[in-house]
């Protein structure tokens, strides 16, 4: 028995003499964005490792081996104070069929305020200045933070990216990637991967012009910011975007249309759905079982402002779920709402994937936000999208192609739509049935999310940052990427050799022309 102690003492002795210093540096305050990267630190925490993290968010417990440091922005105040007419603004900007690159200009904007204020903070001046020693770092460069990169440099470590949305044009660019514009809808074309002829034109002018605004506004932006705010001398932030070892992207063919990945590329999509679920509160899981008909679940997420919806909309989601014969959990901020049904339950929080996965849980009506969908489709539970911004319209899009849920236009909202769009799921087999399908295929996989991220997060760190894994795309131009120097110098050869050849000809042609004026003055 007591050999057995020691060789475990000994086994964690070693494990722990592996163990890698982690800085992550991720003061972006929305909830959304952090479930995916407190996923991914969780994870490599749990894999030994130790892991100083910055953020505005502090864990629920202490932890032994995470570091929490509190970096608080005003951007955090002015998202959680949203009025409906300010979020109406923002639907109206995203609500056409167009694609919208320009709507990055707002998240860059955003950004930049976040990055001047991180580098501000009192804490964050402390450790740029102090002798820490980090193994690698952490951050959401493509998500508008590339000048954090510099803590990287700073440290001399490499450097991870994670991105909640994989669709961003930066990202391909950045990592080496292909663009495949004839067949991957950028994120504000809301269109399939079997676009027409139009659509692909759409897709080639919208990325072109997110090009055009990265690499020459958002990226000198974030140049500027390292010139007044890091004190230190810094490469260019083009040259800590192409070092980054590895991106940690949401994606998986299940729950998006498959796309081809440089090795530097991990997908890692269900990273946010842990095995260990949080148990139901036992008044919902009451709810719950007792629904023979089964459970709707409402939920538009973490970030638009249901609470504040007008009255006429509220009511028209209660009078639509009075006729329903199955039970409604509505996640809203509200104690109350006049004229509800008995079939419904209002609660400002769930454990969302544990209601998805009750096994009386028939219908998830959903913002269609990232991870609520992939939710949805790992619990094979079929959806009603109403989106509003963001990824959410490419994401219902998806799952209306898919064949596992119908979507429903926030402008159309009414008692009559609403009834119409969850009879149509509920009472067609195909929808739970390509669900069903959907999820199978979403679970199999060689290994879990998380164990993917750990294996290579520790390639990266075994290899000194993997610098074989990135594709020499990353150090070519964007006219060299798309040949147009190949293409120029083919076309100036095919110029030269038809003036080559009519010039030939002309002389051919000219020399035979005076040779018969000769011979006609000679006959004459």
């Amino acid at each position: 028995m007591k050999s057995v102690v020691l060789w475990i003492l000994l086994f964690n002795a070693i494990s722990c003499s592996f163990s890698a210093r982690i800085l992550a540096m991720v003061p972006y305050p929305g909830k959304s964005h952090y479930v995916f990267v407190s996923a991914i630190l969780k994870a490599l925490h749990r894999g030994g490792h130790h892991i100083v993290e910055y953020s505005p968010f502090p864990p629920s417990k202490p932890l032994a081996n995470y570091t929490h440091v509190e970096v608080h922005t005003e951007f955090e105040k002015k998202s959680q104070n949203w009025t409906f007419d300010q979020f109406a603004q923002i639907l109206k900007k995203s609500d056409s069929m167009w694609p919208n690159p320009f709507e990055f200009m707002d998240v860059w904007h955003n950004m930049k305020a976040i990055c001047e204020e991180t580098f501000q903070h009192e804490s964050v001046k402390k450790l740029i200045n102090s002798n820490e020693h980090f193994d690698l770092v952490i951050i959401e460069s493509s998500f508008g933070q590339e000048s954090l990169l510099v803590f990287g440099n700073r440290f001399g470590a490499p450097t991870v990216t994670m991105q909640g949305f994989s669709g961003i044009p930066a990202l391909n660019t950045d990592a080496g990637n292909a663009l495949s514009i004839a067949t991957i809808p950028e994120m504000t074309l809301v269109a399939t991967d079997n676009m027409t002829f139009v659509q692909r034109l759409l897709n080639l002018l919208s990325i072109t012009c997110f090009l055009l605004l990265y690499y020459n506004y958002q990226l000198p932006i974030q140049d500027k910011i390292l010139q007044e705010y890091y004190i230190q001398d810094a490469p260019s932030i083009g040259e800590l975007v192409v070092n980054v070892s590895l991106y940690l992207i949401n994606s998986h063919p299940a729950v998006e249309y498959p796309r081809p990945y440089t090795p530097n590329i991990i997908p890692i999509a269900g990273i946010t759905i842990s095995p260990d679920r949080t148990p139901l509160p036992k008044d919902l899981k009451q709810f719950m079982d007792d629904a023979k008909e089964g459970v709707v679940y409402f939920s538009l997420g973490t970030v638009v402002p249901v609470h504040v919806l007008p009255e006429k909309l509220l009511q028209a989601f209660v009078s639509a779920f009075k006729k329903l014969p199955q039970k409604v959990v509505w996640k809203i901020n509200l104690d109350s709402i006049q004229n509800l049904s008995k079939n419904v339950m209002l609660t400002k929080w769930v454990p969302q994937p544990g209601v998805l996965a009750h096994p009386n849980c028939v219908l998830f009506m959903t913002h269609g936000g990232a991870f609520s969908q992939q939710e949805a489709i790992h619990a094979a539970v079929p959806t009603v999208g109403i989106a509003f911004f963001g990824d959410q319209p490419a994401n219902v899009k998806f799952a209306e192609h898919s064949g596992i849920g119908v979507s429903l236009a926030f402008d159309k909202i009414s008692e009559e739509t609403i009834s119409t769009a969850i009879n149509k799921v509920l009472k067609n087999p195909k929808y739970k049935e390509n669900a069903q399908r959907l999820s199978r295929i979403f679970k199999d996989r060689p290994m879990s999310p998380a164990d993917s991220t750990v294996f290579w997060v520790e390639y990266v760190l075994r290899h000194g940052g993997a610098h074989h894994l990135r594709s020499a795309a990353t150090q070519l131009s964007w006219y060299q990427l798309a040949l147009l120097d190949v293409l120029a110098a083919v076309v100036a050869v095919i110029v030269i050799l038809c003036l080559v050849l009519w010039k030939l000809l002309s002389l051919v042609f000219c020399r035979k022309g005076q040779k018969n004026v000769s011979m006609s003055k000679k006959k004459n």
